[in-house]
Formats: structure tokens, C-alpha cells, sequence
């Protein structure tokens, strides 16, 4: 059976090699090599295809190899056996499974984003434990005249850390 190729069209059929610049108003396949820059409506790179140099289209499908530059201005799509390298520009993406595609990714009209290399890990800052209150135990005045009682507790005052406010001891600030 013989392939037949329509008007504004392109075939470059199994065994082929093209070098050079082509702009095709339709739908260019690709079933050998070709080198340079391609332009059409519609590109589709066969199986046995392959593409290097500059590929601008509407739609591209992709069984066979492209490298370099690709621009999808409305679809792409790679197929399992596909392998697309480069830059690569597009609207609609499609990776059939097994597909490969490798390099710069941009779709189109969307400014390509400047990604920070991850920071490195942020430590956790561990505040030092609060210092524990010093206690402090007020003997019991020395006896005058009556001698003081023998029940009575000695008095126990727990002080502020040095850097502890009034309020941080559960008082009222003094005014």
C-alpha cells in the first residue's frame, strides 16, 4: 500500500535524511531523519522518526525522538515509545506511559518560575529551662523578754528568679 501525501503536506518516510528548513501549511510526519528547523500546523513524529533542530507547530505527537527546541502552541503529545529533549514550550501536554520527556519545561504564556534551591533545614530554637526560685528561710526573731512560740513554723519566702518580674510570680506589680 502506498502512503499518499496530501497537498501542503509532508512525508519524510523510513530511510529518509533531510537537512535544512521547512515550513509545512499542514501536517508534516516524520518516519525518518530530520535535521534543522520544521514548521507546520501539525507535526507528527513517527516511531522510526526523528527530529533535531527546531520544531514549531499547533499540535506535535511524538512516537519516535526530538531534541533541541519543541513548541506545542496548542498540544502535545508523547506517546509511550516518545522521547522528546530540549526546551520545550507548550499549551496542552499529554505523556502517554513510558513517554520520556527531559529538559527546560515551559507552558506557554506563563513567565518560567525561578525556584530557590531548598534551604537548608531551620534548627529549633530550645530556650534554656527557667531557673528555679531560691528559697529562702527567714529564722525566727531572736526572743526579747517573752520567749517565742514553740509551734509556731518558721517563715518561708520563695524569691524571684533575678531576671522574673512580679507578674511572672503570680503578684500584683506594686504601684
Amino acid at each position: 500500500m502506498a502512503d499518499t501525501n496530501t497537498p501542503g503536506s509532508l512525508l519524510v518516510g523510513e530511510g529518509v535524511f533531510m537537512k535544512g528548513s521547512m515550513r509545512v501549511p499542514g501536517l508534516a510526519t516524520i518516519d525518518g531523519k530530520l535535521e534543522g528547523e520544521l514548521t507546520a500546523d501539525t507535526v507528527h513524529i513517527q516511531t522510526n522518526g526523528s527530529m533535531n533542530g527546531r520544531t514549531t507547530a499547533s499540535h506535535v505527537r511524538v512516537a519516535g525522538a526530538v531534541t533541541d527546541t519543541t513548541i506545542a502552541n496548542k498540544t502535545l503529545v508523547i506517546e509511550s515509545s516518545g522521547l522528546i529533549a530540549g526546551s520545550i514550550t507548550y499549551t496542552e501536554l499529554e505523556i502517554k506511559k513510558g513517554g520520556s520527556l527531559q529538559g527546560s519545561i515551559n507552558k506557554v504564556g506563563q513567565q518560567p518560575q525561578n525556584f530557590a534551591p531548598p534551604s537548608p533545614p531551620v534548627q529549633p530554637v530550645v530556650a534554656a529551662p527557667a531557673p528555679e526560685p531560691v528559697v529562702q528561710v527567714a529564722a525566727a526573731p531572736e526572743p526579747t523578754s517573752a520567749p517565742a512560740p514553740t509551734s509556731a513554723p518558721a517563715e518561708i519566702k520563695a524569691a524571684a528568679p533575678a531576671n522574673a518580674s512580679a507578674s511572672d510570680m503570680g503578684r500584683k506589680p506594686r504601684n
